[in-house]
């Protein structure tokens, strides 16, 4: 069997290029002359990079056919082969390894990785070696050779250097950190809110958050987004020998992918392929804790790897393998569709079972006519900070994005008022759809809330495109008529350009930094004002017999003064417009 890319290869040239495979060249040379001319004929008869392995006897053991650009290495265990060896054409005549060449040489184990061009009728090798320096093994390229010097390098001084120090080296557990290069598409007709840099940027955010090496970043300018190939099959190759390059194990997507696209990236570039949902996806799992979060998740999950089964072969095949596999649903994932969609109607069930005992919840508190302020925002502005602030409590708040999933509610006592203050998930642009329809029950503590306080990070460059993000999904679960205060935390921080974009918001707004405390006494008065009306002053006659009254007063918090007369005590009160009610009730 020939490797790599043999489509539209005559019957004959497979023939040629299998008749390789078995000969043995002579031991004083690492490649014969004949073998060379072979290869480089192929080669330029199919504008294509032809491969060969050979091992300690110089016996080819395999053949490849790669593109104009680079090389198909064969899927096989280079570590099982004694004193293994590549020499592969480069038909652009340039006998230089390249940063590719290198990648594999070193990746791969090889002893000897050459360059085969014939020039002016000569044939030359550009080659690489593993050498040892300053305790790790890494790369040299002596230079290039015509096939009579090339007799005369001695590989055995630098195979022998590099055995010794693997045979000395304690061998360590294979390092599977995951590593991506992040890939997006920049569209003409622009229809994201937020700038393809910024996205990006975003992505890398994501990908840090998820605990996966971001490597490099790709981006394609086209009219729309591929339908087979995403950023377009030229470029799809290009990435194909990036990856290699940066040593890449995952390649991750700025967009939601269909089936067919990630099945075809997958093969392509032969390794795992996951998109921006599945990755936020991945996050939400990774950070849930409550059981009604992590049901939401799994829901979340199998309503959006259901129509993909078929396009998620190197995530399938991996248990446990790291992003994008993460959560609860993964194994369920191998089961049938219809097991999947009997699983998905559970969920839902105990979803709405959940969703029954908020509610009971949101009825005693409307019986206790407790008004509910919501904080919400995008990701990571800062919300459980502030929370944890005005609550004096300890959500997890950390500098990255969805630190919080869980939504948390406590209550906060202000003299004679009290209210419950909720901390809910952060959004983000692009929020999938599946995850938004999950939480829809933990989303409508925001739908619920008598006020929405609207956190937004001022340092933040693109604050004004999150502003719209986060009204976009208000809009969405019916929240766009809520009273809203836009808080612009982390000011402590924001930059020169922020007073421009602080004066292009004209709703009723202020200036916070959870962090120093400047300005959460000025919010605080505001919440209050909103949601329970202005403080009034009243001056209330209560006779010496009604003693329990006056009491009840005290116990309210709001007794300002009082002057004992002969027949009677006068009680100055100060209580908000909302509560006024409450000095109505008479103790018998």
């Amino acid at each position: 069997m020939i490797y790599g890319n043999i489509d539209g290869l005559k019957k004959s040239l497979l023939e040629r290029l299998e008749d390789l495979r078995g000969l043995i060249m002579e031991n004083s040379e690492l490649i014969d002359e004949n073998i060379a001319r072979e290869i480089w004929e192929i080669s330029t008869s199919i504008n294509r990079e032809v491969i060969i392995i050979t091992d300690k006897r110089n016996e080819i053991i395999e053949v490849g056919v790669g593109d104009f650009r680079s090389a198909s290495f064969p899927e096989i265990d280079y570590d099982k082969i004694q004193g293994a060896k590549s020499f592969h054409t480069h038909p652009n005549e340039n006998p230089n390894l390249s940063d590719q060449d290198k990648s594999a040489l070193i990746s791969l184990g090889l002893e000897l990785l050459g360059a085969v061009v014939v020039k002016e009728n000569k044939v030359f090798v550009g080659i690489g070696v593993l050498d040892v320096e300053n305790d790790e093994i890494v790369v040299k390229t002596p230079g290039i050779f015509s096939l009579k010097d090339l007799i005369k390098f001695k590989i055995d001084i630098y195979s022998e250097k590099v055995g010794k120090f693997k045979r000395n080296t304690p061998k360590t557990v294979s390092d599977e950190t995951e590593r991506a290069i992040l890939i997006g598409v920049s569209l003409k007709s622009k229809t994201e809110i937020l700038d393809i840099e910024s996205s990006m940027d975003e992505l890398k955010e994501l990908t840090l958050t998820a605990g996966v090496i971001p490597v490099d970043m790709v981006v394609q300018n086209k009219e729309k987004i591929d339908s087979n190939f995403y950023i377009g099959k030229g470029k799809l190759m290009e990435l194909k020998e990036l990856v290699q390059i940066k040593n890449a194990n995952i390649v991750i997507c700025n967009d939601e992918l269909s089936a067919v696209q990630l099945r075809i990236i997958e093969t392509v570039l032969g390794l795992k392929v996951i998109d921006r949902t599945a990755l936020i996806l991945d996050i939400f799992a990774k950070h849930a804790t409550s059981g009604e979060g992590k049901l939401q998740v799994e829901l979340a999950q199998l309503k959006y790897r259901l129509p993909r089964l078929m396009g998620m072969g190197k995530v399938l095949s991996r248990t446990g393998g790291g992003i994008g596999t993460r959560g609860p649903g993964e194994k369920k994932l191998e089961t049938d569709r219809r097991a999947i969609y009997k699983q998905v109607n559970i969920l839902e069930k105990r979803i709405k079972d959940m969703q029954s005992a908020r509610q009971i919840q949101k009825s005693r508190r409307v019986k206790n006519q407790v008004p509910v302020v919501s904080l919400v925002g995008y990701t990571n502005a800062g919300k459980s900070t502030l929370f944890n602030l005005i609550s004096s409590s300890s959500v997890l708040a950390q500098d990255k994005l969805f630190a919080t999933l869980d939504s948390t509610t406590r209550k906060i006592k202000m003299e004679d008022k009290e209210f419950l203050l909720s901390d809910t998930v952060g959004f983000i642009e692009k929020l999938p759809h599946d995850l938004v329809e999950s939480f829809k029950s933990t989303l409508d503590e925001v739908k619920d809330a008598d006020l929405i306080v609207h956190v937004i990070d001022s340092s933040n460059h693109n604050c004004l495109q999150h502003i719209k993000v986060v009204e976009e999904v208000l809009e969405s679960i019916d929240c766009k008529d809520k009273e809203i205060i836009y808080v612009f935390n982390k000011i402590d921080l924001a930059g020169k350009e922020f007073e421009q974009t602080y004066s292009m918001v004209r709703e009723e707004k202020l200036r916070t930094s959870a962090l120093t405390g400047q300005g959460i006494d000025e919010l605080l008065k505001i919440i209050v004002k909103k949601i329970f009306g202005e403080i009034i002053e009243k001056v209330i006659e209560v006779p010496y017999s009604d003693s329990k009254y006056s009491s009840y007063l005290h116990s309210l918090g709001v007794v300002a003064d009082e002057k004992y007369l002969e027949d009677k005590i006068l009680i100055t009160v100060r209580i908000s417009e909302k509560n006024e009610h409450l000095l109505n009730i008479r103790k018998a």
